[in-house]
């Protein structure tokens, strides 16, 4: 992002007359958005060598730019994140890919911060419709849902094991910082914070590679 253009507090899209064109009237339920560069130009084609490509080994230089944006941001001096964790990735581009875009850049991030790191925080329950062809209001409706965080407590094996709960997160006042490579309309970093803060957590960041900016009326490039 430009270190020179004011953006939005909340959700990183540059300010416009000094008023963020892309939140919704309704505040999102994610914290804060830290981006490290914009969707656009050479930010844009490395997100798509990486994710699209599969170029793996972009994801150590993504993962240092993204350290360096949050380090700027303030994000590790206060209200340290207790924990990074990715976006769950679709399954089917998860099969299509072999590795998880956002997942692999939580997973470099994290000791880069001194900051522990979880990969099943949040759990996808179902792929859903792919975004790119969606506008904002079907975005958001189509993302809503579709995540959840497992309780210590409801979190049970199968079968013989029924009595026996899996390890799961205690999110109860947790902040969290959640991981993923562009944010566009942010339809999906709210629905993983809704889930996030139904299950107790008191903050939640997203730590995005690449922000979006849009023109005025549509989702722009």
């Amino acid at each position: 992002m430009d270190p020179d253009r004011p953006c939005c507090p909340v959700c990183a899209h540059p300010l416009a007359a000094g008023f963020c064109p892309d939140c919704p009237p309704v505040a999102p339920a994610y914290d804060r958005i830290v981006a490290a560069f914009g969707y656009q130009g050479l930010g844009r084609d490395l997100i798509q060598a990486y994710k699209i490509d599969c170029r793996l080994s972009l994801a150590d230089v993504l993962a240092d730019v993204l350290a360096g944006a949050v380090r700027r941001a303030g994000s590790i001096r206060a209200d340290l994140p207790h924990w990074v964790v990715p976006v769950p990735a679709r399954r089917q581009a998860l099969g299509r890919r072999g590795f998880s875009p956002p997942a692999e850049i939580a997973r470099l991030l994290a000791p880069r911060l001194g900051l522990p790191y979880r990969l099943t925080a949040v759990r996808r329950l179902r792929d859903g419709r792919k975004q790119a062809a969606l506008g904002r209001a079907d975005r958001l409706q189509a993302q809503m849902g579709l995540y959840a965080c497992d309780r210590p407590e409801t979190r049970q094996g199968p079968g013989l094991f029924k009595g026996w709960s899996r390890p799961a997160m205690d999110l109860a006042g947790a902040r969290i910082a959640v991981v993923d490579d562009v944010l566009t309309t942010g339809a999906t970093m709210h629905a993983v914070a809704v889930a996030l803060k139904a299950a107790g957590a008191a903050r939640v960041e997203g730590w995005v590679l690449a922000r979006a900016v849009h023109r005025l009326g549509g989702l722009g490039p």
